[in-house]
Formats: C-alpha cells, sequence, structure tokens
C-alpha cells in the first residue's frame, strides 16, 4: 500500500507537496482511517483554486506512467503540465509503497505528460534500476533483484517498468511487479451528472448500468442506495438498462431518479471495481450533488 508520496514542480505546486500516511497521531475517535500503522482514508480540503484537483492528477499519474493506462481528462495538458513560476524543465513525482515488510521507493521526473526525463527504483534503500536520459549515462539494472538481465534501453517514452513488465514476465513479489499492479490498481475518479470522469482501471468510458445487470448486483445497489442515502426503489432491468418498477409500468432509471441518485449508481461501480485493491483511490467532488448524510454514508 501508500505510504508516502511527493510531488513538484508540477502544475500549481512550484515547492513540494506532500502527503504521508505513516504519520496518524492519535485517531481514537477515527479508527476506520487507520489500517495498521497507516492513515487509510482521508480527505483533502482547501478553497477554490487551492490545488485538490491537481494533487488528485499527481498522486494518479504513476497510472499511465507505470501503468500505461492512457485515458485523457485533462490532466495531461502540456501547457500547464509544468509549474511556470519555478522555472524548472521537469515535474519530480516520488511514491513510496510498503510489501510484506519492504518499502519499495519509485520516483521519476518528466518534463511533459510524455516524456520521463529520470527514473529510480529501490528496495529496502537497493537500487533495483535507475537512469537519467540528459546526462548520456548507461541505465543501472540490478540483475540480482531482477533476476534477469534486462534488454530494455530507456529512450524516455516508456518508463522501465512498462518496457520490463512487457517484456518478461516477473514474479508478483518482484518491486517492479509491486509498482506496476499499483498503478494499473489505482484510480482518479470524479462525478458528474451525466457521465463519468476517471484515469485507470479502464480506458473506455463506463457504463454503470450494464455493469450493475451484467455482474448481477441490482440487489446489491438497492442495499447501497438504502444505506447511503436512504433511497428505496423497486429495480428492474430492460434491454441492457436500468428501470424503476412502479405499479403502472416502468421508468428508466436515469430519466427517473435525481441527479444525485444518478451519481450514487456510478459511485457504487467504482467502489465494487475497486474492492479490495492494494491502491490510491481519489474521489474528486464526488459529494457536490449530495446531501450531507449521503456524503458521509458513501464515504463509510
Amino acid at each position: 500500500m501508500l505510504i508516502r508520496f511527493w510531488v513538484k514542480g508540477y502544475r500549481c505546486f512550484k515547492e513540494c507537496a506532500e502527503i504521508d500516511l505513516t504519520d496518524k497521531k492519535n485517531y481514537r475517535f477515527g479508527v476506520e482511517c487507520v489500517r495498521g500503522d497507516f492513515l487509510d482514508k482521508m480527505v483533502i480540503l482547501g478553497n477554490n483554486n487551492a490545488g485538490k484537483t491537481s494533487f488528485g492528477f499527481a498522486i494518479t499519474d504513476i497510472i499511465s506512467t507505470a501503468g500505461g493506462l492512457m485515458k485523457d481528462i485533462g490532466q495531461r495538458n502540456e501547457a500547464c503540465f509544468l509549474n511556470k513560476d519555478s522555472g524548472t524543465d521537469r515535474a519530480t513525482f516520488h511514491y513510496e509503497l510498503t510489501q510484506r515488510g519492504s518499502v519499495i521507493v519509485y520516483e521519476y521526473s518528466k518534463s511533459s505528460p510524455d516524456r520521463i526525463l529520470t527514473e529510480t527504483l529501490l528496495v529496502d534503500r537497493q537500487p533495483v534500476y535507475s537512469y537519467d536520459i540528459t546526462d548520456g549515462s548507461e541505465p543501472y539494472f540490478n540483475e540480482k533483484i531482477l533476476g534477469l538481465r534486462p534488454d530494455v534501453v530507456p529512450d524516455g517514452n516508456k518508463s522501465a517498468i512498462l518496457m520490463l513488465t512487457e517484456r518478461y514476465r516477473l514474479p508478483q513479489d518482484s518491486p517492479v511487479e509491486v509498482v506496476h499492479s499499483f498503478a494499473t490498481h489505482s484510480l482518479y475518479y470524479m462525478a458528474m451528472w451525466k457521465m463519468d470522469v476517471h484515469i485507470g482501471l479502464i480506458d473506455e468510458q463506463d457504463d454503470a448500468e450494464k455493469f450493475v445487470i451484467d455482474k448481477k448486483l441490482l440487489e446489491d445497489f438497492k442495499v447501497f442506495l438504502h444505506d447511503s442515502a436512504s433511497v428505496d426503489l423497486e429495480l428492474g432491468a430492460e434491454n441492457g438498462r436500468l428501470m424503476v418498477i412502479k405499479e403502472n409500468g416502468t421508468i428508466p432509471y436515469r430519466d427517473a431518479v435525481s441527479r444525485g441518485t444518478m451519481i450514487l449508481l456510478r459511485l457504487f461501480c467504482w467502489i465494487k471495481r475497486c474492492q479490495d485493491r492494494d491502491a490510491i483511490l481519489f474521489f474528486d467532488d464526488f459529494d457536490d450533488m449530495f446531501h450531507y448524510r449521503a456524503a458521509e454514508n458513501a464515504i463509510r
């Protein structure tokens, strides 16, 4: 799981912006936010234009860099990728993950959304690989830790994580695979009325109604609506669409419910997709159209 992240030189972050999930202090009134020795849940608060969404884009940048999922919802805008106040030529992203007692550090810097300048991977402070394409040096690979002599040459267009996972079958506990799995299981999600805005898990547009029907989750969804928003609906399915069942007929779900209740459908689907995944789930502005009690219950 993620235990620490910082970013610098990206979008509005001239200086280092950090989140440390080991700094749990006293949470006796919020034990549900702690898992073992680490914070498991947190809420980021701030004024408009304070950088909340930019921080969400930053912490999930690993999804494209190490996971290869390239969906663009604005986070890949080259015009505002680098911080314009610092004069820096790169944005740096730093992740620390814990896996079975080991600490894996993954850090990279980019000059644009698709141009990787440096990349370093450590496990318990031992280098697994590192390179810097700006200084002409040869990339370093620790063949003992990797268990192979890799035939990859970083060129700035694709991360070494992606090249190694595409070319070789590595053990699941390999630090390369741990980072790749974290990236491919992470999610940035912003709830909107008529559509989803997301990065990660799937590159295509989400069809929440089809997901509930195909996965036979109709009854689970009815319970979720009741528990999160005290909404009780009789639901069915017709031609791959959710329907609200009334005494004298049916109404398509999307035509019968409020905007908040529509968003609850998509939130339910993402929660189901992300269940039991050891990754970062960043829900951005998901409560804009919720009653405050529904927002609290959805967080739970």
